[in-house]
């Protein structure tokens, strides 16, 4: 088999997540309404935040909700890539992968077909948010050509992130497992970075923790292109953290894979 077919195998893999989630009205719902309810919300019980001193000069906006759209798309990223090795769980359980098993298709396009959805979702969810966003009154101050790089961020670290549930889940074998240690290893670090507040009003341990805090990275780049621009220095750190999560997530999904599929 080529690597054209890897390609095409990969599409109806694709194809197959994507009808799935389609065929699923309630999931889709909610998972569109999880980040309105952060945004509305948590912007309204905490928008005095931006009036405590020096709000300003270390965020750039007077406008909390501006500044809290970053940890909305975040917190969307890490609840969506959980919903990944869940899905997979299922697949496990219903006997799918079994079938998938021992049909004439590559193997890591079965993984490649489900990271590919699980991109696409994010990619919705991302939209969704800044529209909403635009609505409430964000503004983003890179532009259109910011926006695209906001959505290429989202849906590459979202596909990053993934592994480290879809790795649970071929590890674990087990929904309910995967569901409570992907929330116990990625939740926690939302709150442990920059996305929700400025570093410098953290208590100072979280401080530390937000120094090597990939999420901190993230959420630097989004707050930096929707706040101020295009700051490279920001947006180098993030892809970067992109290509390492990646890489290490990723990679070791794969192995985990090719052993549970070869079990």
């Amino acid at each position: 088999m080529s690597d054209g077919n890897v390609i095409v195998e990969s599409y109806v893999v694709f194809g197959r997540w994507i009808r799935k989630t389609l065929r699923t009205p309630a999931f889709l719902f909610f998972s569109l309404v999880q980040p309105i309810v952060w945004f509305v919300l948590f912007t309204q019980s905490f928008a005095r935040i931006a009036d405590i001193p020096g709000f300003l000069a270390l965020t750039g906006t007077d406008s909390y909700l501006t500044y809290f759209s970053a940890a909305v798309i975040l917190q969307t990223i890490i609840a969506s890539s959980m919903q990944s090795g869940m899905g997979m769980v299922t697949d496990m359980e219903s006997g799918f992968l079994d079938k998938l098993r021992v049909a004439p298709i590559h193997r890591i396009s079965i993984l490649t077909g489900k990271v590919a959805s699980d991109g696409f979702r994010i990619l919705i969810q991302t939209l969704v948010i800044v529209a909403l966003g635009a609505a409430l009154g964000v503004r983003i101050a890179s532009g259109v050509p910011g926006l695209l790089v906001i959505l290429a961020l989202a849906v590459l670290f979202g596909m990053a992130w993934a592994g480290i549930s879809m790795f649970i889940a071929l590890a674990t074998k087990n929904s309910e497992a995967t569901l409570m240690i992907s929330m116990l290893t990625t939740f926690p670090l939302l709150f442990l970075s920059t996305a929700v507040m400025p570093k410098a009003f953290l208590p100072e341990w979280v401080q530390g923790v937000a120094t090597y805090n990939p999420l901190s990275y993230i959420a630097d780049a989004l707050h930096a292109l929707t706040i101020s621009g295009f700051e490279w220095g920001a947006l180098g750190g993030a892809f970067a953290i992109v290509a390492v999560v990646g890489a290490v997530t990723l990679l070791a999904t794969t192995a985990m894979f090719r052993r549970a599929v070869s079990a």
